[in-house]
């Protein structure tokens, strides 16, 4: 374990190296997009986030992708990881050896292990909450992916983290339907989300637009809820919220 310094603290040692690492950034209004990922995975998952989040750094600059739910995004990257937020809490490693280059004005930093630890320990959930917010200062985007099982996990974070509105990866399947629509009733009722995005993947638009128009229903009635489509592109139009009630169909998915 490395030397800690005079107060032998490593949360303490984890907030000094990333007040150093927003040294390299301007300070901004952190842009979120929160990302759930439901107990059904698609193998399409970590490309497309990985894609989504390298266009919002050429767009807008400076972005923290925060993944908490081991989609494995950074290894559709390219890249390999050895550390997780968890270690440099521990002290066992520096916050730059966890948080990674992912691209030009992108940059990785996997927390899947301390999400999990946090969600059995109220203390460290604070302290993580703490350590990721002081990570985000100053980034222009933030995409924060976490598993829909730990989403109660959001209250730890700063306010400024926490959005009402959620982006979910939906594959075809009728798993999926069932695991999207669990996701989105745990994270109605302990996150206060009311507004979900869904973004289909290996589907055409007719049968998005059917299975958005049936879980839309279901959302709205048992959870209070509103799902839209997600925008394939970052580039496009959002779908128009006409689709949510079943009046509108997903004109391009692919």
């Amino acid at each position: 374990m490395p030397d800690n310094g005079p107060t032998g603290d490593p949360a303490g040692l984890v907030q000094d190296q990333a007040s150093g690492l927003r040294a390299l950034f301007r300070d901004a209004q952190t842009q979120w997009t929160l990302v759930l990922q439901p107990s059904v995975r698609s193998d399409q998952v970590p490309d497309r986030l990985a894609r989504r989040a390298r266009t919002m750094a050429a767009q807008s600059g400076s972005t923290l992708l925060i993944d908490a739910a081991r989609t494995q995004v950074a290894a559709a990257m390219g890249l390999r990881l050895r550390f997780d937020v968890a270690h440099a809490m521990a002290g066992d490693c520096d916050i730059g050896e966890v948080c990674v280059a992912g691209g030009d004005s992108l940059w990785v930093l996997p927390a899947a292990r301390a999400w999990d630890t946090a969600a059995d320990d109220e203390q460290y959930g604070i302290r993580l909450g703490s350590t990721l917010g002081a990570m985000s200062t100053g980034m222009r985007n933030g995409m924060l992916i976490v598993p829909a099982a730990r989403v109660g996990c959001l209250r730890f974070l700063p306010e400024e983290m926490r959005v009402r509105q959620a982006l979910i990866p939906v594959s075809h399947g009728s798993e999926y339907g069932s695991a999207v629509l669990t996701a989105i009733r745990l994270a109605a009722s302990e996150a206060g989300i009311d507004t979900f995005h869904l973004l289909f993947l290996g589907m055409s638009g007719a049968a998005a637009g059917r299975l958005l128009s049936g879980m839309a229903a279901i959302a709205k009635r048992h959870f209070g809820a509103t799902l839209l489509a997600a925008p394939q592109s970052l580039d496009a139009k959002p779908a128009s919220r006409r689709a949510a009630d079943g009046n509108g169909s997903v004109e391009s998915v692919s």
